[in-house]
């Protein structure tokens, strides 16, 4: 398969309750296999501040390394699509996957982090100790002031961009690269939650999402899964293979 990429426009108006998740005359014919949606939040990033431009760092070694990782572990699963966020440090976490099979890899703009609009990036762990007058401006809530979207705003773009994303999924087994506050919305949402402070994703996680598009029902199917860290695989069964319930045996058996 040759190698695509594609720049969705981003979405301009939504109602910000997509779940249920699809609801278009394709969820009526009973016959539509289930998406999985392998949700990855992006390696470790480098710091980056600017003065005239809006921060994009790509990865540090360590984020190289995680993303190495990555494409380590997803070999194993039939993955057939890739989207990401427009930013680098997304993008390049998943590149190795999508180098190694080819895939096609789509770009939705409005999966891009809160920050998506500061010219100052630094990576989350080190924010309250480097981040100086953006931190305390971030801590007062000034947005317009720091390039972040209001919180309102940002959960509303999100919820855009699944339900785009989940409407016309680009394939069956999908890699979503994104970042930490996109995830955290959308398995919030997935699980009902009022809140999503208590949803932590690492640098390179992955967390699972299956769509019923029958029904328009999501699921979560697991959340930070960090093995691929430490382990290694050559096959896989079950739910992770064709995003059937977990604890189901595979197809023939």
């Amino acid at each position: 398969m040759s190698r695509v990429r594609q720049r969705l426009s981003p979405s301009t108006t939504h109602t910000p309750d997509p779940f249920p998740l699809f609801t278009g005359s394709e969820a009526d014919a009973g016959t539509l296999s289930p998406v999985q949606v392998i949700l990855v939040r992006h390696g470790q990033p480098v710091a980056e501040i600017n003065h005239d431009r809006i921060a994009d760092p790509g990865l540090s070694e360590l984020g190289q390394w995680q993303a190495r990782r990555l494409q380590d572990w997803l070999a194993a699963e039939p993955v057939d699509a890739v989207v990401t966020s427009p930013k680098r440090r997304a993008i390049e976490t998943v590149q190795p996957v999508i180098d190694a099979g080819g895939l096609p890899h789509r770009i939705l703009d409005d999966l891009d982090e809160i920050d998506r609009g500061s010219f100052i990036y630094h990576p989350t762990e080190r924010l309250p100790i480097d981040g100086g007058d953006y931190w305390d401006k971030v801590m007062a809530q000034q947005w317009d002031d720091i390039g972040w979207d209001p919180p309102e705003a940002f959960a509303q773009r999100i919820a855009g961009a699944w339900e785009q994303l989940v409407a016309d999924p680009p394939g069956d087994h999908v890699l979503v690269g994104c970042h930490g506050g996109t995830i955290r919305f959308v398995l919030g949402h997935v699980l009902g939650l009022s809140g999503t402070r208590s949803i932590t994703t690492d640098y390179a996680a992955i967390s699972r999402v299956r769509v019923d598009l029958d029904s328009g029902r999501a699921t979560v199917h697991s959340v930070n899964e960090t093995g691929h860290f430490d382990a290694s695989r050559s096959r896989i069964e079950g739910a992770m293979r064709d995003g059937r319930a977990p604890g189901s045996p595979p197809h023939g058996h």
